[in-house]
């Protein structure tokens, strides 16, 4: 029989929705967590058939269940589900990511759905929407952050969390108190140094300006307006768009007409790293339009392989471009937004020649922050 000494730890991350990048951080939490143990990842039915999982944890050791039917369950269905899982298999650590929705019920359907399982999991609890650092003025955003901080607290109190952590932009100093900052990895597996061969690789015009537009291609990054404001500002460039088209914007591109349509680059597809990287790498500008607090995936990317951006609708975005001038925070508006691009791809303010000021955090210290446990490369 195997003693107690003896076991391998075992860490359940718990993920129903594996939409967008978040089997991303999946993978970064079970490669550390792996470290030291077994990995399961408690998910939605049918996540392993999805392009998603293929993409970022195909090649991660974990072990995986399929318990939700739909991809954004209330606490007291998550709890279930975990406690079930708690009890059939000796749990050290439990993760729970992208927990926002269900924070709302977790502190009490966990406390009562823990009560008979023994030894009890220490739960590491990350939010994806809690707004790390606010203006006073931000009022709606404030009382966001005042409301799941005081459930982060009654999850404390019923020892149903024992650690909370929220995305935080790059450029963030500090570590927080009640829910850790997790600065937002940035790596990318090409660079803007090599742009020409990248172009030449792909197949992309060697001699006019991309403007890039990535991850999922929705309406929420409006790449009707980025064309508009192109357009409006004479700019000599194309638009490049990379990654999965949604059947909105499919019927945008299907009716432009055929100058237009000539000007749009699109590589539909839920794009594996390495070559989304070398898209982004090839574009002379990322534009970042989504109306959302919070750090980008996108612009990490944009940061390490030395693109400049162009956003708007972020506050969390604009003090990480001013932190490190690479690029330009503007309004979501027509002539504003085309400006910023002429700006931009101009170099008039250097943006294309900035660096970061601090040293951009990696996906393995991003899931240290998580885990909560310490990393050379650690931030």
């Amino acid at each position: 029989m195997t003693s107690a000494r003896q076991r391998s730890a075992l860490t359940l991350v718990v993920e129903p929705n594996p939409g967008g990048h978040r089997f991303q951080a999946v993978a970064d939490v079970a490669r550390l967590a792996g470290q030291n143990g077994a990995v399961a990842l408690l998910t939605s039915t049918g996540a392993r058939d999805r392009q998603e999982f293929a993409v970022h944890l195909a090649d991660v050791p974990v072990e995986v269940y399929e318990n939700f039917e739909r991809f954004e369950p209330d606490g007291s269905e998550m709890a279930a589900a975990v406690a079930a899982f708690c009890t059939a298999h000796r749990t050290d650590t439990v993760v729970i990511m992208d927990g926002d929705v269900a924070l709302k019920t977790w502190w009490f359907s966990a406390a009562r759905a823990f009560r008979t399982v023994r030894p009890r999991p220490r739960v590491l609890y990350f939010l994806t929407r809690y707004p790390a650092r606010l203006e006073l003025s931000d009022v709606a955003h404030w009382r966001i952050r005042i409301a799941k901080g005081v459930l982060i607290l009654l999850a404390m109190a019923t020892k149903t969390i024992q650690r909370a952590a929220g995305f935080a932009g790059r450029e963030e100093k500090h570590r927080g108190w009640l829910v850790k900052r997790a600065r937002d990895p940035a790596h990318c597996h090409a660079h803007s140094d090599d742009r020409s061969a990248i172009r030449a690789e792909l197949g992309l015009p060697a001699d006019r300006p991309l403007v890039g537009i990535f991850g999922g291609i929705n309406a929420r990054k409006d790449p009707p307006m980025v064309l508009d404001a192109v357009l409006h500002a004479g700019l000599p460039a194309d638009l490049l768009l990379a990654g999965p088209v949604d059947e909105q914007m499919r019927a945008w591109l299907d009716d432009l007409d055929e100058g237009l349509r000539a000007r749009v680059i699109v590589a539909d597809g839920l794009l594996p790293d390495e070559l989304l990287d070398k898209y982004l790498a090839a574009s002379d500008v990322v534009a970042l339009l989504m109306s959302l607090e919070g750090p980008s995936g996108i612009q990490g990317k944009a940061a390490a392989a030395g693109v400049p951006i162009v956003t708007a609708g972020s506050r969390t975005r604009e003090r990480e471009l001013n932190a490190s001038g690479s690029g330009i925070a503007t309004e979501r508006e027509l002539a504003a937004l085309g400006d910023a691009l002429r700006r931009v791809l101009a170099n008039e303010d250097g943006c294309a020649d900035a660096r970061p000021g601090l040293p951009l955090p990696t996906h393995e210290s991003f899931a240290a922050t998580i885990l909560g446990v310490r990393q050379r490369c650690a931030d």
